[in-house]
């Protein structure tokens, strides 16, 4: 035995040190980026790369270009850039791309140690399935829930970590090597462009167009006088009288591609002051917003057509204000030019009036306005980007119903503990809510949920404040979370066994598989009191030796992590590669012969739970002066004889498995119970007369309840 436990230390002191020396290398002195872009890699995170060529940071990039070499875009490396990690200390490294328009080509991990996707074959398979997912995202969009890794079942938290690794260094990469400007507030797009057609711009709400009828115009002079006569005459063989359009053309993608002539435009733009802002008008029909007065010094070069009206301020133009511009909007067009001074502001709604002339039949005249409202689409303004949605807020929302059903799970619990005295009075009721309550922790809590708690999760808490981590750091699990603070609380008051007993999937699986073993009339092999308490030492070990990793040779963390058989045999469901397999499942074939091996002997969480349950403030488990001396009932009884010959129960072996109180209430099988029961009976059955008092252990039984 010893031999084989010293050969199997060796074997695991060579492993931890070869993944701690794999892992340090690799952080510390890795490739460059673009030695780590093999083929594989590549064709993952850019497959329309052609040639690559380094980009001398900061920050960190390789430059890609298609087949006409032209820059289409950024490959990365979040090891690079932001070092990120998740639920490991080590940094992993994701590499991805990026295309000039922020799209997301490509993710792919090239390195990690994450818990619960290292060494697992299945999860880095749904990993990889979730990268492949990522591509033609926006950047900033893998942090804003437009893809969510929650089918990596129990390694979401991993995957959400490098989702938001790769969107950080995207941005880097985009606001560096790209330009894109940061925006704090509101802009207007001036840099943008898309090509769009008259129709798309005018279906975006780009351009806005008023179209007045003969009728409309008859209608709205008929309402103001009688008998005017319009300035400019409509004939009866054309309608409509004019369509008026308007738009804003300093943004690019409206104005350049509503002008027959961009050279025209960019002209004006570089001769006006920093900040004009251009309106572009157009008309077609028999009347035109233009008129004639501009042009006549005498009239003071006024357009008195049109006019623009925003908020409490109206704006008129003169013939300098004014550019000739052909363009989509109709027959004559043309820019209005506003001035910085001018206080027009283009992020505002505005107004355009459209003035028509005319004469009444007294001679006076008679002016009819028609409003045009104007709002630019938001697709030419440049918000600010979003915050991400915090990591917490996400899962925590999506975490919710299994919360509910895990909080109902607890309360059940805390009933059984609560009122265990009268649910041990009853053996079968016993029996049944056990074996229950182990099947739901084993199906839901295991493997529907993925709560298994771990000594991973102990060390990562252990870890935190040692790592700088902030409180975010400690809540990214809920269900381990909630499970973690019931089970401490628990620990405190009555012990580890409410954890060990009742809520550990591993754990409860092993008591299952005994229960087959029974069913199956196999060996029940239980070691003598000797030579356990040797067997409970090992547990303490292994505690020691996981803590000590995590410390003093965090990369081979994980590997020590694999003395629990939890990750392969209930967070995996047995898929992994299979000496993972194999070890879980010969701890399992142990639970058939000895209750609970591993729980008792090797688990590291169990160990350190043992530890600390000398803390514990209540004793909820009854005995009697007879315990022990001379009975030893409940001992025997005990499944993992946590009970000692003295009688004593020694809490930190004990599961809390109710099994001694079951005894302890039995009048039929405890010895003293038995007595007063017998001695009862008998009073009831002596003659009248022949009746004495109560034996005195019957009072001190009573009082003893």
């Amino acid at each position: 035995m010893r031999a084989l436990a010293r050969l199997a230390a060796a074997v695991l002191a060579v492993v931890f040190l070869h993944a701690a020396a794999a892992a340090a290398d690799y952080v510390t002195d890795h490739p460059p980026l673009i030695d780590r872009l093999t083929p594989e890699v590549l064709a993952a995170v850019f497959p329309e790369a052609v040639r690559l060529a380094p980009v001398e940071g900061p920050p960190t990039a390789v430059a890609a270009y298609d087949a006409a070499d032209a820059l289409i875009g950024y490959i990365f490396s979040t090891l690079d850039l932001v070092r990120a990690r998740g639920f490991s200390s080590t940094p992993f490294d994701v590499i991805g791309g990026v295309r000039l328009d922020g799209t997301i080509t490509g993710v792919k991990d090239v390195f990690h140690r994450e818990p619960h996707i290292y060494n697992d074959a299945r999860r880095t398979e749904l990993l990889a399935q979730y990268f492949e997912s990522l591509a033609g995202t926006a950047f900033n969009g893998l942090t804003r829930g437009q893809r969510k890794p929650d089918f990596v079942t129990g390694a979401t938290i991993s995957a959400r970590a490098m989702a938001y690794a790769v969107s950080d260094s995207a941005r880097l990469v985009m606001r560096s090597l790209v330009g894109l400007p940061e925006v704090t507030v509101p802009t207007i797009d001036y840099d943008g462009f898309a090509p769009m057609t008259f129709e798309e711009l005018a279906a975006a709400g780009s351009v806005r167009s008023l179209t007045i009828t003969n009728a409309d115009l008859e209608t709205a002079f008929a309402a103001v006088s009688a008998g005017v006569t319009p300035e400019v005459a409509p004939r009866a063989d054309r309608d409509p009288y004019i369509v008026f359009s308007v738009g804003l053309a300093s943004v690019p993608t409206i104005g350049r591609n509503l002008v027959d002539n961009v050279g025209a435009l960019d002209r004006v733009i570089e001769g006006a002051p920093d900040g004009t802002t251009l309106l572009i008008f157009g008309s077609q029909g028999r009347y035109d917003f233009q008129g004639i007065r501009f042009q006549n010094a005498s009239s003071g070069n006024t357009f008195d057509r049109v006019e623009v009206v925003q908020g409490d301020r109206t704006y008129t133009f003169h013939r300098e204000d004014f550019v000739r511009a052909p363009s989509d909007l109709g027959t004559h067009s043309g820019f209005f030019l506003m001035t910085p001074e001018s206080g027009f502001d283009p992020m505002q709604d505005w107004t355009a009036i459209l003035k028509v002339h005319g004469t009444a039949a007294d001679g006076s005249p008679v002016t009819v306005s028609f409003p045009l409202e104007y709002t630019l689409p938001a697709s030419h303004i440049l918000m600010p980007e979003p915050p991400p949605e915090p990591i917490l807020v996400g899962i925590w929302r999506e975490a919710r119903p299994d919360l509910v059903v895990l909080g109902l799970a607890l309360v059940v619990l805390t009933g059984i503990f609560a009122f265990q005295r009268r649910l041990a009075r009853h053996r079968r009721l016993h029996r049944a809510v056990r074996i229950a309550f182990l099947t739901f922790t084993v199906v839901w809590i295991g493997y529907i949920a993925g709560a298994q708690l771990s000594i991973t999760h102990v060390v990562t808490y252990l870890k935190g404040p040692f790592e700088g981590v902030d409180v975010t750091y400690y809540l990214v699990e809920p269900l381990i979370v909630v499970l973690g603070v019931y089970v401490l609380l628990s620990l405190v008051l009555i012990g580890r066994g409410v954890f060990c007993g009742w809520l550990c999937p591993f754990g409860a699986l092993q008591e299952l598989v005994h229960k087959v073993g029974r069913l199956l009339r196999l060996p029940d092999w239980t070691p003598s009191g000797r030579l356990q308490r040797l067997m409970w030492l090992p547990k303490y070990g292994t505690a020691a030796l996981v803590l000590g990793t995590a410390f003093l040779l965090p990369q081979a963390a994980s590997s020590a992590e694999e003395i629990e058989p939890f990750k392969t045999a209930i967070t995996s469901g047995f898929v992994r590669e299979w000496p993972f397999v194999v070890y879980a499942v010969a701890i399992l074939g142990a639970s058939l012969f000895t209750e609970r091996a591993f729980c008792r002997f090797l688990c590291p969480l169990g160990g350190m739970l043992a530890v600390l349950d000398r803390l514990h403030l209540l004793n909820l488990l009854k005995r009697r002066p007879q315990c022990g001396s001379p009975c030893q009932l409940c001992a025997h009884s005990c499944p993992v004889r946590a009970i000692v010959p003295s009688g004593k129960i020694v809490m930190a072996e004990c599961f809390q498995c109710l099994d001694c109180q079951v005894e302890y209430f039995d009048d039929r099988r405890c010895p003293p119970l038995s007595k007063e029961r017998k001695a009862r009976e008998r009073a009831v059955t002596a003659p009248v007369g022949r009746l004495g008092p109560a034996p005195a252990f019957v009072v001190r039984q009573r009082n003893d309840l």
